[in-house]
């Protein structure tokens, strides 16, 4: 239809101000059609609510594939980003436990992005940072559960 905008990847936002034209069928994006994960990308620091892991481990669970398919597949159209993977778990534990643990975790990260997608592994670090940097209380399941997580912080 003549004079219609255009919304060619079908996420809501029209194509003269779509700034990420090749969102996922059914992510959802923000005002500019980017979702969450191009959007921190884009800003250098990439916190994901559903990053985490269980506790005691360094195992990707499966409801984390989806989100780092997502931030695998956004690196792959950034291949001149530096990205640091980090690690981090809750302050249950030996500190010394933790830090090794949470450079695990970064580590399985990375050893996934790499796998799985497109990407030079000098673009990828990881490092662990134990329970040195919670983003919530470690007094409560919850807060722990949000504390053994990977964040991405993401340079030109």
């Amino acid at each position: 239809a003549t004079g219609c905008p255009m919304d060619t990847d079908a996420d809501g936002v029209f194509d003269g101000i779509d700034q990420c034209p090749d969102t996922p069928a059914g992510a959802e994006v923000d005002s500019v059609g980017c979702t969450v994960v191009q959007a921190g990308i884009a800003a250098g620091l990439l916190v994901l609510d559903n990053v985490e892991f269980e506790f005691n481990s360094a195992d990707i669970t499966p409801a984390t594939l989806a989100t780092l398919n997502e931030v695998g597949q956004a690196l792959t159209t950034r291949p001149e980003a530096s990205v640091e993977i980090q690690g981090h778990t809750d302050a249950v534990g030996a500190a010394a436990y933790n830090m090794q643990l949470s450079q695990r975790r970064a580590g399985a990260v990375r050893d996934y992005l790499l796998e799985n997608f497109d990407l030079n592994a000098t673009q990828l670090t990881a490092k662990g940072f134990g329970e040195a940097d919670p983003i919530a209380s470690n007094d409560t399941d919850e807060g722990r559960a949000r504390n053994r997580r990977v964040q991405f912080v993401i340079e030109e």
